[in-house]
């Protein structure tokens, strides 16, 4: 009871701090005030983060389902995510953009820990697709904030254009989300990048065609990618 308690109370301080965010002024301005200041094209239409409502739903579904059947290391694993959230919202908030950085790189390694504590085969909402879906929007988060904290401290591209460093971003997304879909047969993870890169799609338009062009041709190798993969023969078993 005292780990469900701790999860519980954590997962509400995670969901409270990151929504309020959105529409709260914290240390005087929101999260997307914050990011609309500076001019990423790696980035999704605001819109995009009602995915965040999903995550939430499903995060509290797999709390209350699994009130009995965490183990220590699962238990555990879940507040410190839900820690590591506030903390990275936190630190957002007062452009501590450097350190927010290594918060959100911790966050997605010990998402990446729970996930991995559930079998290929697991399809319970109960189970490992919660994290699936949190563990992919936290990666295409963390090389958003990549991008912004590039951006922010005034980088020069080593010579290349924005856009064209938008598009390397983007491939190297749409490359890691395909390992995923194939080494751990996961569908959701490649959805949640499509999801993702309409976003970016939306938010560019025509002002950056090259980039919205590149992001909806790797919304179709996705999706292929999404209905032809198979697993590897290694993970069968």
């Amino acid at each position: 009871m005292p780990r469900f308690i701790l999860m519980t109370i954590s997962y509400l301080v995670s969901l409270i701090l990151t929504f309020s965010s959105f529409f709260v002024n914290i240390n005087g301005q929101s999260m997307l005030e914050i990011a609309n200041r500076f001019s990423v094209v790696f980035a999704p239409v605001s819109v995009s983060h009602v995915i965040w409502i999903l995550i939430y739903f499903l995060l509290g579904y797999w709390l209350v389902m699994n009130i009995k059947k965490t183990t220590m290391k699962q238990s555990a694993l879940f507040s410190c995510i839900n820690i590591l959230q506030a903390l990275m919202i936190y630190v957002w908030h007062h452009e501590l953009f450097i350190v927010s950085l290594g918060i959100t790189l911790l966050l997605v390694l010990y998402l990446f820990m729970l996930y991995n504590t559930y079998p290929l085969h697991d399809k319970a909402m109960s189970g490992r697709i919660p994290f699936s879906i949190y563990f992919a929007w936290m990666t295409f988060i963390f090389i958003t904030n990549i991008s912004f904290t590039l951006t922010a401290y005034g980088w020069n591209g080593f010579g290349l254009s924005t856009p064209l460093w938008a598009v390397i971003l983007l491939t190297l997304g749409g490359a890691l989300a395909l390992h995923i879909r194939f080494h751990h047969f996961d569908i959701l993870f490649p959805s949640v990048f499509i999801w993702a890169y309409i976003g970016i799609a939306l938010h560019n338009g025509f002002d950056e065609l090259l980039v919205t062009t590149a992001a909806f041709f790797l919304c179709g190798v996705l999706f292929v990618g999404i209905l032809f993969i198979k697993k590897n023969p290694a993970y069968q078993k």
